[in-house]
């Protein structure tokens, strides 16, 4: 890219819709209402956690 060049849509982070359990490399599906996960833990719990702030933060300025 040259000096000159914009971005104009830059990352901005996470939402909770990018950080949905079936979009997970490790999502095992469902059982029984449950959500099925092939790793110990959730991977994306920083992700998720920022989305969260991120939404809070969103709702309480009213932006």
């Amino acid at each position: 890219m040259k000096n000159n060049t914009k971005i104009y849509n830059k990352f901005k982070g996470y939402t909770l819709e990018d950080c949905n359990c079936k979009y997970c490399l490790y999502f095992g599906g469902r059982r029984r209402g449950k959500v099925k996960c092939l790793a110990g833990e959730c991977v994306c719990k920083e992700e998720i956690e920022a989305a969260r702030r991120k939404e809070r933060r969103f709702t309480l300025n009213g932006s």
